[in-house]
């Protein structure tokens, strides 16, 4: 049932590269991996402090 009640927007995140993480029952967390990239490019690390 879980399933599918989040297929569609499963397969959306999916299709754009993004990471899936099942939260609970018919919840997920849909991340951007890119998102790591622009952290990286402007020199932040854990926390949001600049290195």
């Amino acid at each position: 049932m879980d399933r599918s009640l989040c297929i569609d927007q499963d397969w959306w995140a999916y299709r754009l590269g993004w990471e899936v993480s099942r939260t609970g029952f018919g919840a997920r967390r849909y991340r951007d991996p890119r998102f790591d990239a622009l952290r990286l490019a402007r020199g932040e690390v854990d926390g949001g402090v600049r290195a």
